[in-house]
Formats: C-alpha cells, sequence, structure tokens
C-alpha cells in the first residue's frame, strides 16, 4: 500500500516557496524529483537550476542564507556543546560561563 501511493505522489507537481527576511520569494516548481522551473523575484543567487534533482541540500542552502521554505525555519534548533539551547535553563554555568552564545 505504501508503495502505491509514493508511486502516485512521484508524478505530481508541488511548488515549494522560499520567503528572504524582506519578503522576496524564490518559487520552485518539482516534478517527481526534478527542478522544473525557478521564478527568482528575490534576485539572489540561486544555485539550482532547472533539470536538477531536488533534495535535501536546498534546505541547508536555505538555512545559511536565511530563507524560510513554505513559511517553516527549515535550521534545527541552535545546539551549544550538543545540547539544545531550551534545554539548558536560565542561570546555569554554560550561561554565565558563555554569555555571548546565548543571545
Amino acid at each position: 500500500m505504501e508503495n502505491l501511493e509514493l508511486y502516485e505522489n512521484f508524478g505530481k507537481e508541488k511548488v515549494i516557496v522560499f520567503t528572504s527576511r524582506k519578503q522576496k520569494e524564490i518559487r520552485v516548481t518539482v516534478e517527481g524529483s526534478r527542478i522544473k522551473k525557478v521564478e527568482n523575484e528575490a534576485n539572489v543567487r540561486f544555485p539550482y537550476q532547472e533539470g536538477q534533482m531536488y533534495n535535501r541540500s536546498i534546505e541547508i542552502w536555505a538555512c545559511n542564507h536565511y530563507f524560510k521554505i513554505n513559511g517553516k525555519d527549515p535550521c534545527g534548533e541552535k545546539k551549544i556543546f550538543g545540547i539544545k539551547v531550551s534545554d539548558i535553563p536560565k542561570g546555569h554555568e554554560f550561561r554565565l560561563i558563555y554569555p555571548n552564545k546565548f543571545r
């Protein structure tokens, strides 16, 4: 059953919108796993072209260049010494020793 759903969704066309901080957009149309069309209204250098494979490296590019993907932040939560910032309580030694990391 899972393979059938994967096969049905493979050929469908979907639009992925990258939004910058200044609310400018890059629209990428993906059909299957290939980029079909790129509309760059943000006028930034978008390293992916029509015909290339769509993969997770595009999400990493969006994270590094402060873009949101379909309104969601692609970056994971910030970690310090392998610990999520939200898991370190106020007044902890890490916050006192390294105050610049917790801004």
